[in-house]
Order: structure tokens, then C-alpha cells, then sequence
């Protein structure tokens, strides 16, 4: 029988309560390829019960107005803001936004059993409640984005470059890049995306992605660099953390809701 000295079985007990404590998660086996790691990220995003979104954005963008017949004007973002809790289970969203393009418009939105509530300093102190884009938290919605997200990052001859690792918050973090030219990006002719309010015809798309190194490999963050053909640049970070934690959202009191008109 081996007899261990007590200072060392204190020592070895320390530890695992101060693992134990620190809920601390092991760091999964080490991937190299860039395509592995994206993949490892798309697989934890579909299978996730919430997460804490934060985004900010720098520089300009040409958005398409149409109380000005659709043309595309230019306005600078720098200083827009944006945070969200979602819970891909219930299905339910809760946002906070500082929108930024020559006035400053601050708003929240509640999305939650198939209905949107909307206030700004725009609209008043009451939300206003509709049943559009209560579906884009659905199950079946965010995996659809998630393959498309997939098919588009994936797809044969892209070049995604692994960089070095990187510290994010208190984890580390592998890092790959991806340049996206209009055709990736399906932007190549005129009036391409029509349907959306920034204008991405001609645009290229830098992206910077971040996946935690532990298990099970979580998005930490993606920057993104939007560029259009005559040079202006938009840069819009966004950070995810606080993945399968408990989050409760709930739609507003019917007080604070304006009357269906």
C-alpha cells in the first residue's frame, strides 16, 4: 500500500475544487484546418439553446431609401450599437439598438410568441406590436440561415486562411479569414439585392472569424468589412458569448402596448 504525505492530498483536493468552482471546460482536440474550425462553429451555433449577441459598426454604407425613390444614399454608421439575448428554444429575442446615421435612433425590440414589439425614439414610449419577423428565431429559420451561412463559406475553391490564435475575453481562440468577391457573394450584377436595404451590388465581403479552442468549439465573434465598388467601407464587429445560458424574455405589459390600429 502506497501511503501519500496529507500536505499533498490537501493540495490535489484544492485543485479539483477550484476546477469545480471555476466550471472551467477542457480545451477540444486541436483542429488545423481553416474549414474544420468554420465547420465546428456552424455545427455548435445550429445545436445552441441562446446566446448574448453584441455588435458595433464603423464607416459607411449606401442604403437604399425609399421615401427618396429607392436611390441609394450614403450614411455613416460609425457609433451604431447593438446588443441581444436569444433563446432559440422558446423561440423568443430581446434587442437593444443606438442607430447612428446623422441622428441618433435608440430602440428595442421584443420578439416573442409569433409577435414583434417595437418602440424607438422615433415611434414614442409604446411598443408597437405586428407579427413580422417574429419567425427569424424559429428552429427551423436559424438552422436554414446556418446551412446557407455553410454552403456559402464551404463551398469548393473559397480560400479561408487559419491565423494565429488569439485571446478572446478569458479564452483563446483560433482565427480565420475569408475574402468574398461579388461572385461569391451572388453580387455581381445590377439590382442583385434589390429586396435589401443596403446596397451590396459590386460589394466585396472581409470576414474575421473567432471560435472558442474549447469544446464545443462556440463562435466567439466575427468582424466583418463590407467594401463597395466606389471605396466606402463599413466595418461591423459582432460578439457572442454567454452561449446555452439561462435567458428569460418576455413579451411587454399590455400597457405599454399601443392598440392595434
Amino acid at each position: 500500500m502506497i501511503r501519500r504525505p496529507r500536505h499533498a492530498l490537501f493540495a490535489v483536493a484544492a485543485i479539483a475544487v477550484l476546477v469545480a468552482a471555476c466550471g472551467t471546460t477542457p480545451p477540444g482536440p486541436a483542429l488545423t484546418d481553416p474549414r474544420e474550425i468554420v465547420t465546428a462553429a456552424l455545427t455548435s451555433t445550429e445545436n445552441a439553446k441562446s446566446v448574448h449577441l453584441a455588435a458595433t459598426a464603423d464607416g459607411e454604407a449606401t442604403v437604399a431609401l425609399p421615401m427618396v425613390g429607392g436611390t441609394g444614399t450614403q450614411l455613416d454608421l460609425t457609433g451604431t450599437t447593438a446588443s441581444a439575448d436569444i433563446d432559440f428554444v422558446k423561440p423568443a429575442a430581446h434587442a437593444t439598438f443606438a442607430l447612428k446615421a446623422g441622428l441618433t435612433v435608440n430602440g428595442e425590440v421584443i420578439a416573442i410568441d409569433g409577435k414583434t414589439y417595437l418602440k424607438s425614439t422615433l415611434t414614442g414610449p409604446l411598443y408597437e406590436g405586428s407579427a413580422a419577423g417574429a419567425g427569424l428565431f424559429d428552429a427551423s429559420t436559424v438552422s436554414g440561415a446556418i446551412d446557407n451561412l455553410g454552403d456559402l463559406l464551404l463551398k469548393p475553391g473559397l480560400d479561408l486562411v487559419k491565423g494565429e490564435d488569439i485571446a478572446c475575453g478569458s479564452k483563446q481562440c483560433y482565427t480565420v479569414s475569408v475574402e468574398l468577391t461579388p461572385a461569391d457573394l451572388g453580387t455581381a450584377g445590377s439590382g442583385a439585392l434589390d429586396s435589401l436595404p443596403v446596397n451590396l451590388v459590386g460589394a466585396t465581403l472581409n470576414l474575421a472569424i473567432r471560435v472558442e479552442k474549447d469544446l464545443p468549439y462556440h463562435l466567439a465573434g466575427v468582424t466583418a468589412v463590407l467594401s463597395q465598388p466606389d471605396g466606402v467601407e463599413v466595418t461591423v464587429d459582432i460578439t457572442a458569448s454567454k452561449w446555452d445560458e439561462p435567458v428569460t424574455i418576455s413579451a411587454p405589459p399590455p400597457d405599454q402596448v399601443k392598440p392595434a390600429s
